[in-house]
């Protein structure tokens, strides 16, 4: 048989079946606060009474995600919560129970509880890409800082090193102290020291 949600009664049909049967009837909510065990939900009490001293009013419990998982209940938690609650007190008086004992939103309910939630995005990989080497020309103002100075010597192979009087250069990159612009190239470490030779673009 196939399911069919109109088949259910709405906890606005039963409160109103409720209130032409006992007119002078009140239906009181009260939150409970976390559940123990499951810090995820939240639980209430309501209960139904037919008259001011009715001593055994219809009572119904009920619980409910603290963070909804739809945009429909995302917000409106708690009132989510206590319409829940009085459907079942006003089951337990047998209120509006002729499709069923659960009301159309419990079961709605359900069906939010079961289903994963929103989907969580996917990670994107993403690849980092160095940009390209700045082109700068050797000039009076220009300054090759000392090793001192937290400039770090770059790693290449032996094929990627250009090579001085000396022998193989070492390469440098940074920011000039004097011009305040970045430089990159190979620099000769010792005495007399060969020109340095800078990346071009």
């Amino acid at each position: 048989m196939a399911f069919d949600i109109a088949n259910y009664t709405t906890v606005q049909e039963r409160v109103a079946l409720f209130y032409e049967k006992y007119p002078e009837g009140s239906i009181q909510f009260e939150y409970m606060g976390v559940m123990d065990g499951d810090p995820a939900k939240m639980w209430g009490v309501a209960r139904a009474y037919r008259s001011a001293d009715d001593p055994l009013p219809g009572v119904g419990t009920a619980s409910e995600f603290i963070i909804g998982k739809s945009p429909y209940t995302l917000g409106s938690e708690l009132q989510n919560l206590e319409t829940s609650c009085w459907g079942r007190s006003l089951a337990s008086l047998n209120i509006g129970t002729s499709k069923g004992l659960s009301s159309k939103e419990e079961i709605l309910g359900n069906q939010e509880k079961r289903s994963p939630g929103p989907a969580k995005p996917k990670a994107v990989e993403v690849q980092a890409i160095e940009p390209p080497s700045t082109a700068m020309e050797a000039d009076p103002w220009f300054s090759i800082p000392a090793m001192d100075e937290g400039v770090e010597d770059e790693e290449y192979t032996p094929l990627d090193v250009p090579a001085c009087l000396h022998g193989p250069m070492t390469r440098r990159s940074g920011i000039s102290k004097k011009t305040g612009k970045p430089y990159a190239g190979y620099f000769c470490d010792n005495e007399p020291q060969c020109d340095p030779k800078f990346d071009r673009s």
